[in-house]
Order: structure tokens, then C-alpha cells, then sequence
């Protein structure tokens, strides 16, 4: 069941991809918005990785929120998965990792935010 709703859910965005390619670019946004985002994303989500890394040796209840804080980095630390056995590759990797998909990320939020159209005051595309 979980399987056909991801399969679903990966239908569905490609097919808002696809129709977002059809439109026209009209360049709003360039690097210098990719570079900013892709600096936010990778600052947000690297630290969440590495705060809630450092909670895995305490005890109590920290270790909760700080699993959910690791979680930040789906789907992406899946793939450095096989060592994970030794935390600081992994926590090292992980961060490599999240550091290039950050502007991945960024670059496709940028393409779809240039190819949103902008509505005028009065209505009018």
C-alpha cells in the first residue's frame, strides 16, 4: 500500500513537472537566489543532521527529538546507510551529501518558482 501511494505521489509530481516545462521561462530568478537557497537548505538541514547526531549519546528523552531531527536529511542519508556503523563517516558523508543535494533542491525550486506565472494587481497574466 505504501509502495502505490509513493508510486503515486512520484505520477503526480512528475506529471506538474511536466507541465510546468511546457511554460515558458521568464528568468525572474537566477544564481544569486540559487546560491542563497541552496545555502539555507544545506545550513538547515546539515545542522538538524548533526544536532540530532550528537543526541544519540545521551540518554533520556533527548534521543527522541533528535531522531526526528535526523530525519531531515530523507532521503538522502538512505544512502550512505551501510556505514552507519561508524557515526562520524557516516555523520561526514551524510553531510557531503546533503551539501550537494542542497542545490539540487534549490535548483528545482528555482525552476518551478520561474515558471509560476505572476499574477498582475488587476487580474491580468
Amino acid at each position: 500500500m505504501v509502495s502505490l501511494f509513493i508510486c503515486a505521489l512520484v505520477v503526480a509530481v512528475g506529471y506538474f513537472f511536466w507541465h510546468l516545462s511546457k511554460k515558458s521561462s521568464s528568468r525572474r530568478y537566477g544564481w544569486q537566489l540559487l546560491w542563497r537557497l541552496a545555502c539555507l537548505i544545506g545550513a538547515t538541514r546539515i545542522g538538524a543532521l548533526w544536532l540530532g547526531a550528537a543526541t544519540n549519546n545521551s540518554p533520556g528523552w533527548v534521543q527522541i527529538p533528535g531522531y526526528f531531527l535526523q530525519l531531515v536529511g530523507l532521503p538522502e542519508i538512505y544512502l550512505v546507510r551501510s556505514i552507519r556503523h561508524t557515526p562520524l563517516k557516516w555523520e561526514t558523508a551524510a553531510s557531503v551529501l546533503l551539501l550537494v543535494s542542497s542545490f539540487v533542491w534549490a535548483a528545482s525550486f528555482v525552476w518551478v518558482a520561474n515558471r509560476i506565472p505572476l499574477c498582475a494587481k488587476d487580474g491580468k497574466r
